[in-house]
């Protein structure tokens, strides 16, 4: 079983520390795992700090039992995790198809045009405007193509930052309908939204972040079922 651990990790931005001892699992079988919280709670640093941007003061980033904590980015994506940012997630002045090679820079060619075919299998959508700017397209678009792109390696686990923000709710319907798809294909998926309702409903798992640390963690169903925690943070709170 594919596992990814954070254990009493403490991490930040130079002196100014974000996570306090944030502990957090995720299994392959879990499928989807949300993480929710206020403003500030340090939800998006904990996915820098997975995907080896942010290099713990203290604590351990483990995945399938090995220490991954002061690995690079790129070796991390060599080993299965593939991460999308909610700003900046596409090259606006390349094509469709040259962000897809991009995110598939570890492959050689023929890997490469197999996994290609794949994901525009996925995505038939991303076929149709393969030779268009990724500039030119809608805000639902290209936070599809971000998707897409992350997928080209075949990771076994996927990091979303707030893959619906700014979207309108149509465009958002259609992201968590591709979410579900990549769950349903297998992937583990760990994800950070402001829609915090709708994306634990697609979840398995759900851990709850305040001031950097745990505030709770425990079954989707059984956080959307908690009257306290629905109040404090399924609301406006929630929306970062």
């Amino acid at each position: 079983m594919i596992s990814l651990q954070v254990e009493d990790v403490h991490a930040g931005y130079d002196e100014a520390m974000i996570l306090y001892g944030v502990d957090m699992e995720a299994n392959g079988d879990d499928g989807v795992v949300t993480i929710i919280g206020p403003n500030g709670a340090g939800k998006s640093t904990l996915l820098k700090a997975i995907m080896g941007f942010i290099v713990p003061e203290k604590g351990r980033v483990s995945y399938n039992g090995e220490d991954i904590t002061h690995l690079r980015p790129e070796e991390r994506v060599r080993r299965g995790i593939a991460y999308v940012p909610q700003l900046e997630n596409v090259f606006g002045a390349l094509t469709v198809e040259e962000n897809l090679k991009m995110g598939g820079y570890t492959l050689n060619s023929s890997l490469l045009k197999e996994r290609t075919d794949v994901i525009y299998q996925q995505f038939p959508k991303i076929e149709e405007r393969a030779q268009q700017q990724a500039s030119t397209l809608s805000g639902g678009e290209r936070q599809m193509l971000a998707m897409a792109r992350a997928l080209m390696t075949d990771p076994d686990f996927l990091l979303l930052d707030e893959p619906s923000a700014a979207l309108s709710p149509n465009m958002a319907d259609q992201v968590f309908e591709k979410i579900s798809d990549i769950r349903d294909q297998g992937k583990g998926i760990v994800i950070v939204e402001q829609d915090a309702k709708r994306s634990l409903e697609i979840s398995e798992q759900g851990y709850v972040l305040m001031d950097g640390e745990n505030a709770f963690c425990g079954s989707a169903t059984d956080i959307l079922e908690d009257d306290k925690i629905r109040e404090a943070y399924l609301g406006n709170n929630c929306a970062v």
